[in-house]
């Protein structure tokens, strides 16, 4: 009877222990974007992620994610961008340079997307896993590792669901302190520079195979 106490209370501390590591904490909510944080015991940098809904089709953003150059315009702190390959329609790797303020070196990362379709639920999956060994490290700039995706529902009304949602360790030597200060920003303005670039005219009227 004890032994099953004991097993009793230990499956319920776990279960505590699961559901505290997924509460998200709300950092931000303003012009229609909501950014939420996560801390979790093993790691010192939070996760986080960005929600918003947009005016555009899931072909205008497929247009605008394999316009890997155009990350300089609409990603967060984004200095350079450049495609790798493009083996299919449903996988790209790039490589990324983002800015970093004084005195820290740059970051660069090389980034793998892969985009699944559910014709069913409307819903277009986009992988994000980065390869720290895809290519090798430059002296002037750290390499950082992590994974996350994008979720894009298409919606009534030519509307977008859009979650934006990354699992980042920046390395070198940030101070853990720091980076969670601003954590909540790249998911805020990678959403605003994605609403605003999705306007361009040369995003609208394509067609991919991807989502058919």
């Amino acid at each position: 009877m004890r032994t099953d106490s004991m097993l009793l209370w230990i499956c319920i501390f776990r279960l505590c222990l699961a559901t505290a590591q997924e509460e998200w904490k709300m950092v931000r909510n303003k012009e229609g974007i909501e950014v939420f944080t996560l801390s979790s015991p093993d790691r010192d940098f939070k996760d986080f992620r960005g929600i918003t809904r947009l005016q555009a089709g899931l072909d205008d953003f497929l247009a605008v994610l394999y316009d890997v150059k155009s990350l300089e315009v609409w990603g967060h702190n984004i200095r350079s961008a450049e495609l790798l390959e493009r083996p299919s329609d449903s996988m790209q790797v790039y490589y990324a340079v983002a800015a970093a303020p004084f005195p820290y070196r740059d970051r660069d990362g090389v980034y793998r997307n892969r985009f699944e379709w559910d014709a069913g639920t409307r819903t277009l999956l986009v992988r994000i896993d980065l390869l720290p060994d895809y290519l090798p490290e430059k002296e002037d700039r750290v390499r950082v590792s992590g994974s996350g995706y994008w979720k894009v529902v298409e919606l009534p009304g030519g509307e977008l669901d859009v979650t934006f949602e990354m699992r980042m360790d920046p390395g070198g030597n940030v101070s853990a302190w720091l980076a969670n200060m601003f954590a909540g920003d790249t998911p805020y303005h990678t959403l605003l520079g994605l609403r605003d670039i999705l306007k361009e005219s040369k995003y609208r009227g394509k067609a991919h195979a991807l989502i058919r």
